[in-house]
């Protein structure tokens, strides 16, 4: 009984051992399934969160990368080929170094040099994209040991650099603006305290920008024997009781220079609209004053000049003929109260030379003449010499100004000159026919001696009854034709010596020619000379007093003869020449072969009373110039090539 009761006992004590190891092995597989599923649980966080930081990796608006120890790329983000144009696979295993641009490869390596040692490091550098253009990178690079491996991330900065490069060269521009500036500056705050002046400022006044900077007034440039006038300066300035037009004030340089300066104030407003003190713009006004001073001591002495001159002075504006400026003698004529009217109203003519049905002034054209004559007052009857022009006034209007000089006693005296030279040369044409009277007897009793032959023939024929119509016809026409020969020498002679105004009009050159050549033909005759004359066969008629230009060939012709006395028979001969000079005069020359003019003799052949013939009277040649100079002409002399003289004068075309 004993024995199945300790049998029975320690059955009872395997099965529960059993039951306890069966609990325990229940509990260990409860325990492992537990531990299998938060395993699983955690890897399926882990690949969670692997996803996610690969979504962060290359969805990232940076560019992220993975680099060994010796910088190379084992991995980038999807931002390196938005940014620089690469892809993953083109940057495996590239090195920063390749994409660096060269000016930063120094502060590069240096970095990757530091990033080997562990340490981890950020530096800015260039990188060249694929398109060859640079971009801006910030670096900032950590290394993990255990990894063998850096992580990266790289900041796109181009945007920023560039808005730097340009806020720097803004400001480079703005520095050297305030360098070149010649305007001083300087900016005080409410209180009266200097808190900024450029260099022009201190170039002005002589102190440094440090010894000015934070100085309250009165200020190291203030004068002391000026003071007060500064401080009034500076309290008007305050309250903003300064002119728009600025202000002059006297200051002192650091080495005692006194100057004259000009401030233009405004006021300083800040970013945010406030009002924090008053910016004043200084200019030396030191020069300007001395230059206006000394203009305005030349316009008075100017004014005095033009107020002393006998000749009127005025100045119109162009456009309403407003006088503007008139001088005692212009307001002796027209009334002291001439300045402010309009020139028309009194009479001064416009001139009409310019400006005509609304034509434009060309401006660079100025100053322009306008008009250079003699005029006439209409009221007093007295001569004006007028010289107007077209100028620029001082405030740049355009204006006409006028010098009128009176010349009423040269008029007279002119008029006295014309007179005695009428008179001259009446002379000259009867002394002239006095010379020649023998000469024209004889030329004279040709023609008569042949009229008497032609008649007495005639009256013989008659007597004998051989006198037929024929032959009384022929025998009349024979003494009608020496009648007419002897008229026409007459009335050419009469002609010439008749006295009458000059009076110039269209005339045939070759016309004046042959009348002075037919009246010295017989002198000539007498004395062996040969007139040849060349004229072109075509010629434009002159504008000339017939008479007169025939006075100067028949004088030069006549001087001609005489100088050839002594000059062999052979030899004697007078060349009349015509040809146009230009398109407005043609020129006439009388050549002879005569003994020629010396140098002295050259020198004062058209003076008065200067005469190279023992009975000549001096006058001739004098008369002669003055004909010509009344036909807008010149009288000239030279020396024949071949011997003799050439004398030369020139006659206006009729236009």
């Amino acid at each position: 009984m004993l024995y199945q009761w300790g049998a029975s006992e320690a059955a009872t004590g395997v099965n529960a051992e059993m039951l306890t190891m069966l609990l325990v092995i229940a509990a260990l597989g409860a325990w492992v399934i537990v531990l299998l599923v938060r395993v699983r649980q955690r890897g399926l966080a882990l690949r969670r969160l692997e996803r996610e930081r690969d979504r962060l990796f290359h969805f990232s608006l940076d560019l992220l990368a993975v680099l060994g120890q010796d910088g190379k790329i084992l991995r980038c983000n999807a931002a390196f080929p938005r940014v620089l144009g690469y892809t993953e696979r083109m940057l495996q295993g590239k090195s920063l170094i390749d994409l660096v641009h060269h000016d930063d490869l120094a502060e590069t390596m240096s970095a990757l040099r530091r990033l080997s040692s562990g340490e981890a490091v950020e530096f800015v550098a260039r990188m060249h994209g694929i398109t060859g253009e640079y971009r801006w990178l910030s670096w900032h690079i950590n290394p993990v040991n255990d990894e063998d491996a850096c992580y990266a991330i790289a900041h796109d900065i181009t945007r920023a650099k560039q808005t730097e490069q340009a806020l720097q060269a803004e400001m480079a521009f703005r520095r050297a603006m305030e360098e070149s500036l010649v305007t001083g500056l300087r900016a005080i705050d409410l209180q009266g305290r200097i808190i900024y002046v450029n260099p022009a400022f201190c170039r002005l006044v002589g102190f440094t920008e440090e010894e000015l900077l934070g100085c309250g007034p009165p200020f190291p440039y203030w004068p002391e024997e000026s003071l007060e006038t500064c401080w009034e300066s500076l309290r008007m300035t305050l309250a903003g009781r300064f002119p728009p037009e600025g202000f002059d004030m006297r200051i002192r340089r650091k080495d005692g220079e006194r100057l004259d300066v000009r401030f233009y104030l405004s006021p300083l407003i800040d970013g945010e609209g406030r009002h924090t003190g008053w910016m004043a713009a200084v200019t030396d006004v030191t020069e300007a004053r001395r230059v206006r001073a000394a203009l305005e001591a030349a316009q008075r002495r100017f004014a005095a000049v033009l107020e002393g001159l006998d000749a009127a002075v005025f100045v119109a504006d162009w456009e309403s003929d407003e006088i503007l400026f008139a001088n005692r003698a212009f307001k002796r004529i027209y009334g002291f109260d001439a300045v402010g009217q309009r020139a028309a109203a009194l009479g001064v003519p416009r001139p009409l030379t310019l400006g005509q049905d609304g034509e434009p002034i060309d401006e660079e054209t100025l100053p322009r003449e306008l008009f250079d004559g003699e005029v006439q007052h209409p009221e007093s009857g007295r001569w004006y010499h007028v010289h107007e022009q077209l100028t620029r006034w001082v405030d740049g209007r355009i204006v006409r100004m006028a010098i009128a000089t009176d010349i009423t006693v040269h008029q007279h005296l002119r008029a006295l000159e014309l007179q005695r030279q009428a008179q001259l040369q009446q002379t000259a044409r009867l002394i002239t026919m006095g010379e020649m009277a023998s000469t024209l007897a004889h030329e004279l009793n040709q023609p008569l001696a042949a009229i008497a032959n032609y008649c007495r023939g005639g009256m013989s024929r008659l007597e004998q009854g051989r006198l037929d119509e024929a032959a009384a016809r022929a025998v009349l026409e024979k003494a009608a034709t020496q009648a007419e020969r002897a008229g026409s020498i007459l009335n050419r002679i009469r002609d010439f010596v008749r006295k009458s105004e000059p009076r110039r009009e269209s005339v045939p050159l070759a016309e004046i020619v042959e009348g002075a050549v037919e009246i010295m033909t017989p002198e000539a005759k007498r004395h062996n000379v040969r007139l040849l004359v060349e004229l072109p066969e075509v010629l434009p008629p002159v504008r000339a007093d017939q008479i007169l230009i025939e006075q100067v060939l028949v004088n030069l012709i006549r001087n001609g003869i005489e100088a050839m006395a002594r000059t062999r028979p052979a030899a004697r001969q007078i060349r009349v020449q015509a040809a146009r000079q230009d398109e407005r005069h043609v020129a006439v020359a009388v050549i002879d072969r005569g003994r020629g003019l010396s140098p002295e003799e050259r020198e004062q052949i058209f003076t008065s009373f200067f005469t190279t013939k023992p009975d000549g009277l001096g006058m001739g040649l004098k008369i002669c110039r003055s004909i010509v100079e009344f036909h807008e002409g010149r009288l000239m002399v030279e020396d024949n090539p071949q011997g003799g003289t050439v004398f030369r004068f020139t006659l206006p075309l009729e236009e």
